[in-house]
């Protein structure tokens, strides 16, 4: 073990630093680096003790960009609380600040920040790069495009500025890896997972039990109707050319929607109507397979019942419209989705003790999980982004998750807010209520269980249906990324040795 002597900026006994995350900090030295490690294994701890080893033996200022307002004030709590500074040293930096407290925080030796008012803020002339001896980026995966990361990594261009990017997971694709890599300068690619030889030591063991649920009869013939409406319109596309029969077979509307600027900008008027009947349809056979029945009938009334000339065609559709009344009647003798019956009877089963994250893609989905357990007596909140009428504010965010830490809730669901970087209290049960084809996001998903004790992860799908699907691919792209990474990891030790081999 390597140890903390060194870092002098570090608090005594502030941190119990484990042996994978002191090695990884070491291995960083003062490399450009892409740190890649799974949710819940500490990559603040590490982020903390690169800072400190830099700070020391370079001076200057450090600026940890992270991507959304809780996360970094999470980031600067950390800071203030481990870091042997001034409390007032450390400073956070989003746009609820106004310019005036911006201008006096860009003074401080270590700032927390979201990239887009950094970026802002570089614009406005109101600090100086040349100041800042490290940048640190979190959940670097988003490196890439037009991404405010890419811009700052130039901004922060300077050899003598160390760049590390860390994430949970890269991206499946070499070509966006390579993109971050390149942003960053990235010289090493420094990767754990769970079996990692350093690591196994510190994890707990996290039981996956994948509960795939037999449709009923009549929610069975509504995705066969709508499905088979689709194939119709996609088949009309794939004679006029735009998508071939294999996406027809399949019923992938990745295919179509990569046609989607030659079909409405070229075609006439039934290849346009095809794509729009298509992309409105999609939505709603994933709403039907993967959310609540609630959510598929409020999806059809806003959406497809009525209002445009597309959509009251669409309306008009004879097995459009069946299925809707199959979900409607089930609705009305009291059946629900086979998921939230699931969910339900296993949340109620569970004992005092449990604590549960239950995660959502849709508010919407959230909204009636929470009534629905609420109803029963459950301890439940929620946990949901900023944006629109019913949006929690940062300080919102922030309760839902102290009182979750401190027990005054069982269960916390949460859409994809709740993923991404937020120090989330131990819980001892994950359940995925949707699936996502992301590596990422799965991975972050998983990492919020197993941390001080072992866990369950339970993922709810409904048998043929694109939760199942989701599940499948996700395994593909997990089993790709870790060979990939490996991969990198192990050039990156050659690399290192080759370098030791030729100074000696």
């Amino acid at each position: 073990m390597i140890s903390l002597d060194k870092y002098a900026l570090i608090k005594r006994g502030s941190i119990e630093a484990r042996d994978y995350q002191i090695n990884i900090a070491a291995e960083v030295g003062d490399k450009n680096s892409l740190v890649i490690l799974p949710t819940g294994l500490g990559k603040t701890v590490i982020a903390s003790l690169i800072l400190a080893s830099t700070l020391q033996r370079r001076g200057g200022k450090a600026l940890f960009l992270a991507p959304t307002r809780i996360i970094v004030q999470q980031h600067k709590d950390f800071l203030v609380r481990v870091m042997n500074l001034p409390a007032d040293s450390v400073v956070s930096l989003t746009g609820e600040d106004d310019l005036v407290a911006r201008g006096d925080a860009w003074q401080s030796k270590i700032i927390c920040a979201t990239p887009q008012i950094t970026l802002q803020d570089f614009k406005r002339k109101m600090f100086d790069p040349s100041k800042f001896s490290i940048v640190i980026f979190d959940e670097v995966h988003r490196a890439t495009g037009n991404h405010s990361y890419v811009s700052l990594a130039q901004v922060f261009a300077d050899d003598n500025i160390q760049k590390v990017g860390m994430t949970a997971t890269l991206p499946t694709d070499k070509q966006k890896i390579d993109e971050i890599r390149s942003a960053l300068r990235a010289e090493a690619v420094l990767y754990r997972d769970y079996l990692s030889s350093d690591v196994q030591p510190f994890v707990q063991k996290v039981y996956v039990e994948t509960k795939v649920l037999e449709p009923p009869e009549y929610m069975d013939r509504a995705i066969k109707l709508i499905k088979g409406s689709i194939s119709e319109k996609m088949s009309i596309l794939e004679e006029a050319g735009y998508i071939s029969k294999e996406a027809v077979k399949r019923l992938s509307f990745k295919e179509v929607l990569g046609k989607r600027d030659s079909i409405l900008g070229q075609g006439n008027w039934n290849h346009r109507f095809a794509y729009l009947f298509c992309a409105k349809t999609f939505t709603l056979l994933k709403y039907l397979e993967t959310q609540t029945f609630a959510s598929f009938l409020n999806y059809y009334s806003k959406s497809i019942g009525g209002g445009s000339r597309v959509s009251n065609m669409i309306s008009r559709d004879a097995r459009i419209s069946q299925s809707v009344s199959l979900i409607s009647d089930a609705v009305k003798r009291g059946e629900e989705h086979p998921k939230l019956l699931a969910l339900k009877s296993m949340i109620t089963a569970l004992s005092n003790s449990d604590r549960v994250l239950i995660f959502a893609g849709y508010r919407e989905t959230v909204d009636q999980i929470y009534n629905t357990l609420s109803a029963t007596g459950i301890r439940a909140w929620i946990l949901i982004g900023k944006q629109g009428e019913t949006g929690q504010t940062q300080d919102e965010q922030v309760k839902a998750v102290e009182d979750f830490r401190k027990g005054n809730y069982q269960v916390l669901i949460a859409t994809q807010i709740g993923e991404e970087g937020l120090d989330i209290a131990e819980c001892n049960i994950v359940l995925f209520y949707d699936n996502v084809p992301s590596a990422i996001r799965y991975i972050q998903r998983r990492g919020r269980t197993g941390r001080r004790s072992p866990g369950r992860m339970i993922v709810l799908m409904v048998k043929g249906t694109s939760d199942e699907a989701y599940h499948w691919i996700v395994q593909r792209r997990l089993g790709g990324m870790r060979r990939l990474a490996n991969k990198l990891n192990e050039e990156t030790k050659r690399e290192a040795k080759g370098t030791l081999d030729s100074f000696v």
